[in-house]
């Protein structure tokens, strides 16, 4: 479904990502993992297209450099680590952007306000519907962003951060619909500092230190203190709850 093969990239002399390689399956959700300043965002815009880079990514079967924008976009949705919203819009014409890629401006008929119905059920936003955006809460405005994003049903979801700056309930809410969504065949791939989150919710881990391939497996290869320690340089104890890994500081 996403395969990263030799990518490199760097800015000017300074190389960034270094011989990135991994293959994530349909309906895995994925945990990146790693330092500020270890390549995590700068591998997004890679994949994503954003960066100039060497190496190839797949998607689906496709090469993204021989893939346009376009459908690119339909393959992929994306929640940025950070949304500048300043224009008015209401939630409804919000989420609809969604449909651009599809739509162009053709205008929204009955099919795409099926949708609209459909991801606004799925996330329980219905009563945000009219409203406008810039006067959401930050936990709310985090539903619209993903109702946005996985309003044309992408086969890839990226999530930058999501839940940096959430209160703990929107936080779990939104890892709980990322995992339904994996379930049901869409790969998630999100990047994460919520180490305990992480565990709880995601099913396979990538983490990157100095730009590389720091380790690439499940829980019980990555949440243990030897590699803590190694990939963010933190002295912890994991400890197993009822079966449950919990990272203490």
């Amino acid at each position: 479904m996403l395969k990263c093969k030799n990518l490199n990239f760097a800015y000017f002399d300074k190389k960034i990502l270094s011989d990135i390689n991994f293959e994530f399956k349909k309906g895995d959700f994925v945990g990146i993992l790693g330092a500020n300043g270890s390549g995590k965002s700068t591998l997004f815009k890679s994949i994503l297209g954003i960066l100039k880079h060497s190496g190839d990514v797949y998607i689906d079967g496709k090469n993204t450099k021989e893939t346009n924008f376009k459908e690119l976009s339909n393959l992929i949705g994306y929640i940025p680590q950070k949304s500048g919203l300043l224009m008015p819009l209401s939630v409804r014409d919000f989420i609809l952007m969604g449909l651009y890629s599809q739509n162009a401006f053709k205008g929204y008929g009955k099919k795409e306000n099926e949708k609209l119905d459909e991801v606004l059920e799925f996330l329980n936003i219905n009563e945000f519907k009219h409203r406008n955006v810039i006067s959401l809460s930050g936990g709310e405005f985090s539903k619209v962003l993903m109702a946005r994003a996985i309003i044309k049903k992408p086969k890839v979801l990226l999530l930058d951060e999501p839940t940096a700056a959430l209160d703990l309930n929107y936080a779990i809410f939104l890892m709980d619909m990322c995992k339904k969504l994996s379930y049901d065949g869409v790969l998630v791939v999100m990047i994460i500092h919520e180490l305990n989150l992480a565990c709880r919710f995601c099913s396979h881990f990538l983490a990157l230190k100095n730009g590389k391939v720091a380790l690439n497996g499940d829980k019980d290869l990555v949440f243990n203190e030897k590699s803590l320690k190694d990939i963010f340089n933190l002295d912890c104890e994991v400890i197993n709850h009822n079966d449950r890994l919990i990272v203490s500081y």
